[in-house]
């Protein structure tokens, strides 16, 4: 796999800077994703909210996605123990997070994310693997995507997450919007899926079995990104849809993270 686009900002004066807004959104709409390293503090994030702005003003980028009313558009991610009271959301506990993409269980789920390293796990763990989905999908054969792609499968809402009473949302796992540019985009949590067919139960088992391979033989497929590879101040992005992701437990309950969604993708069954 060609390695992931590595840029620098050396100041704030990059976010609003076009040639460099122009390299981020030429690794998000070509390989998918990119880092960037900050070369001056940033514990605002002012850097990434400047950068997600411009890209919508020069590229046509759809807004920032607000995750609630008293949290705004950045999400602080820290690690907390596991408390089977209150309902946490996974990304917020030290366990391992398998093979996933943000919000899945919405009906137009985030075209992009970026995280902003704010503190790295001291003690190597929260590795963020990243995983291509078209890759994968084209070694399944052309009758598994088509079973992915109906509207076969019923998504459960997070208890975290649930906005009404609506609990569950039905609709297909892999989308078509993105055959027009030769990709496909998936959304995809495995505890939260169910389906509603048999067609659909087979390519699901299918699917899961290939993301268990990709694991185990630690195929090219997948890109580790170790703490050493996002040291304080790295900014990674990526297109929600296209590429996988995945953690390791958490050591170090000092970790932070800043994340930030933005775009809307319509899913096309």
């Amino acid at each position: 796999m060609s390695p992931i686009p590595r840029l620098t900002a050396t100041s704030l004066e990059d976010s609003t800077d076009h040639s460099h807004i122009s390299a981020v959104n030429e690794a998000l709409h070509g390989p998918g994703v990119g880092l960037v390293d900050l070369k001056f503090p940033d514990l605002e994030s002012q850097y990434l909210e400047r950068l997600v702005l411009g890209l919508g003003k020069h590229y046509n980028h759809g807004p920032p996605i607000t995750h609630s009313s008293s949290r705004g558009w950045f999400w602080d991610v820290k690690p907390q123990e596991t408390n089977p009271v209150v309902h946490q959301a996974r990304s917020e506990t030290k366990l391992p997070f398998p093979w996933h993409t943000d919000c899945s269980y919405e009906s137009k789920p985030p075209q992009f994310f970026a995280l902003h390293v704010l503190c790295a796990d001291k003690y190597g763990g929260g590795t963020l693997s990243a995983l291509n989905v078209s890759q994968v999908l084209h070694q399944l054969g052309p009758a598994t995507v088509e079973a992915l792609c109906r509207p076969e499968f019923r998504i459960t809402i997070p208890p975290e997450f649930s906005k009404d009473d609506t609990g569950s949302i039905v609709g297909a796992l892999v989308s078509r919007a993105e055959r027009k540019s030769g990709g496909l985009a998936m959304r995809f949590r495995a505890d939260i899926v169910e389906p509603l067919s048999l067609n659909a139960k087979r390519a699901l088992e299918t699917f899961k079995q290939r993301l268990g391979d990709v694991m185990d033989k630690r195929e090219n497929l997948r890109v580790d990104l170790t703490p050493q590879d996002l040291p304080d101040n790295t900014i990674v992005l990526m297109d929600n849809g296209r590429w996988l992701h995945a953690r390791t437990e958490i050591r170090d309950l000092g970790r932070h993270l800043r994340r930030v969604r933005w775009a809307r993708r319509e899913f096309v069954d």
